[in-house]
């Protein structure tokens, strides 16, 4: 096992929980399974509903998964524990480094 932390920058999220979220994967987990992770983390949080109206899960909100790929418009940005560059866009189902750090904004505009 290992920990992710997750930046999930997106404003209604950050009204909730401003805090980074320290989450605990298998040791072959990618940032989709990390995102799902945060996601359990926040649905705990909140009595055993995502805490934002109308959506399921912060994944839903960046991930296409007809595409196999992030929404076009969602910033994301992953640093190792050492800060080197992570290109998850490019690969997303790359094995996170434990102690990887992970910001995501669904609207950034990219």
């Amino acid at each position: 096992m290992k920990t992710i932390t997750l930046h999930f920058l997106h404003p209604h999220v950050m009204e909730i929980h401003r805090d980074p979220i320290d989450v605990t994967v298998d040791n072959d987990a990618d940032v989709i399974q990390a995102i799902a992770a945060g996601d359990r983390f926040l649905t705990q949080k909140h009595k055993g509903k995502f805490p934002l109206e109308g959506i399921s899960s912060f994944l839903q909100l960046v991930w296409d998964p007809n595409e196999w790929t992030f929404f076009e418009d969602v910033g994301i940005e992953a640093r190792d524990a050492e800060k080197a560059f992570i290109p998850l866009r490019d690969d997303p189902t790359v094995v996170l480094p434990p102690g990887s750090d992970v910001k995501i904004n669904p609207d950034a505009g990219c």
